[in-house]
């Protein structure tokens, strides 16, 4: 962990560089009306049909909007429905505000509504989302304002599944060229490596966005984020600076950081297909190898809390008493014991066996690789670090080639994501499946879970689901990372959701501080 001690006097003089190019930048763009958002990556997408990644479903909640929202306590409220009623178990009904427009001024109507989700449900057009709508037997748009969705059986995650943007009738999958929306914002130019330029939708059916432009940029680089933060240039990071620049980042008065509560889980994937990785023995022995307290103490600067599942502990669906997967290197040597892959040579140079670790090129994630490549090399196993771009590593992730990677799931709002993620039947393109597990009792249990109503009895079924994933580490869970976001201190109105959600740029303003000024 030396590596990161040393870090601080580089922070020092990154602060440095900050001060000085800050005393010869022109005027904060804040100060012009326009709020400039930094993002660690580039959306792999922005379609609400098509994107997965973190990066564009959080510009889709500027630019587009859904049938229904969740709130930050994770219950339905209207968005472009006013209202919905279940006029029994498999037919719910919405009734859309009047008046709809979408950004380029046409109409939006129940027709649009019912296209959005027969593209996203036609096996041609292979989305990702695809299974999340196979309860969906038909649509009906008996009139402009009113949509009808039968199922083929009861679906507990149905609503949650509503949160989905609309786009019109006609609209293709145009690579990486966003469809209209109806969102707050509006796309005015998406360069597609470096930001996207939005700006405020005077057509919106709700109260009009206070900030009139949003610029996101696309900064991958950890130093040039926290450079443009410290200067004026990006006035809003969420989640983005490193835990160690913090300190030096709130040494310029204009910045103040806010923490909170988050949901979002970081995991340790395997891919299942791999000779090394299907033996369970080595994947366990791969998790008692991993000192994630050492982690989340040295990198996370305590930021962080030890994950036990994909679902944070505050979540409703959150099982009780699963067993803790503890740092025991010894353990983990006995295991690759057992497993056939004995050390060579004791303690030579030769490795029990060698893999590969994929990780996007956020500096943080590649310094928690190097810790993991070490801490791995102490029981024995050869790791090979392979740092890509964001829409490169994405890619190969759900393409299933990797044999070691780390994601986040990000703003999970139902325990449906077990379905998603670990079913059979949902390698991708179909789901999120990544490494190809196969349980018949977790595919029973999530097919269960997906009809059954009761809260209370789901909560009993995905359970038993975290115990069977528990067991089997398909995936490790690593950590539930809090909520960090470095902003300009005039900015106000922006809700810290649990799962990193952008819904609520829409609120904010710039306060006008007499004297203010960089």
């Amino acid at each position: 962990m030396g590596d990161v001690q040393n870090r601080f006097p580089y922070a020092v003089l990154l602060l440095a560089l900050a001060a000085a190019l800050s005393g010869c930048s022109p005027k904060p763009p804040i100060d012009d009306g326009t709020l400039v958002i930094a993002f660690p990556g580039a959306p792999a997408g922005i379609d609400p049909r098509l994107a997965t990644d973190a990066y564009g479903t959080q510009i889709l909640q500027m630019t587009h909007a859904s049938l229904i929202r969740m709130d930050a306590a994770g219950n339905p409220v209207p968005d472009l429905a006013e209202r919905w009623e279940e006029r029994s178990p498999t037919e719910i009904v919405f009734r859309l505000r009047e008046g709809l427009r979408f950004h380029d001024g046409k109409e939006l109507s129940s027709a649009d509504v019912r296209y959005t989700f027969a593209w996203i449900l036609d096996p041609a057009n292979r989305s990702p989302h695809r299974a999340t709508y196979g309860t969906i037997r038909a649509i009906d748009a008996p009139d402009p304002r009113t949509v009808i969705f039968h199922l083929f059986e009861p679906s507990a995650p149905f609503l949650a599944g509503m949160v989905r943007g609309i786009v019109p009738t006609g609209s293709r999958a145009a690579g990486y060229s966003p469809p209209i929306g109806a969102g707050p914002y509006r796309v005015d130019d998406y360069q597609q490596d470096s930001e996207i330029r939005l700006s405020r939708f005077d057509g919106y059916f709700g109260t009009a966005p206070a900030i009139e432009r949003v610029v996101v940029k696309f900064l991958p680089d950890t130093n040039v984020r926290f450079l443009e933060l410290a200067k004026g240039s990006v006035n809003f990071v969420l989640n983005g600076v490193d835990p160690d620049l913090i300190p030096a980042a709130l040494e310029h008065g204009n910045l103040v950081m806010e923490e909170a509560a988050g949901s979002n889980a970081s995991y340790l994937g395997f891919n299942l297909r791999d000779p090394v990785l299907s033996e369970p023995l080595v994947r366990r022995a791969i998790a008692h190898a991993i000192d994630r307290e050492s982690i989340v103490r040295s990198l996370w600067k305590g930021h962080a809390d030890l994950a036990d599942s994909i679902l944070a502990p505050g979540f409703w669906a959150h099982a009780d008493g699963i067993p803790s997967v503890r740092f025991d290197p010894d353990a983990a040597r006995r295991l690759l014991d057992s497993a056939g892959y004995r050390d060579p040579d004791g303690d030579g140079p030769q490795p029990r066996f060698r893999l590969t670790y994929k990780t996007s090129q956020n500096e943080l994630r590649r310094q928690i690789a190097a810790v993991i490549q070490e801490q791995l090399h102490r029981v024995g196993i050869a790791l090979e670090i392979q740092s890509f771009e964001w829409g490169t590593f994405f890619s190969d992730i759900r393409k299933g080639n990797f044999q070691l990677y780390s994601l986040t799931w990000v703003n999970i709002q139902d325990p449906d994501i077990f379905y998603y993620a670990f079913h059979s039947g949902q390698v991708p393109p179909e789901g999120a499946n990544r490494g190809g597990y196969r349980n018949p009792e977790v595919d029973r249990l999530v097919e269960r879970g997906r009809r059954e109503p009761s809260r209370g009895k789901r909560k009993e079924i995905y359970g038993k689901v975290q115990l069977l994933l528990a067991r089997d580490l398909p995936v490790f869970p690593l950590w539930i990372s809090r909520n960090i976001l470095v902003r300009d201190r005039r900015l106000e109105g922006f809700e810290i959701t649990p799962g990193e959600d952008y819904t609520s740029v829409k609120e904010m303003s710039v306060r006008r501080e007499e004297g203010a000024g960089r």
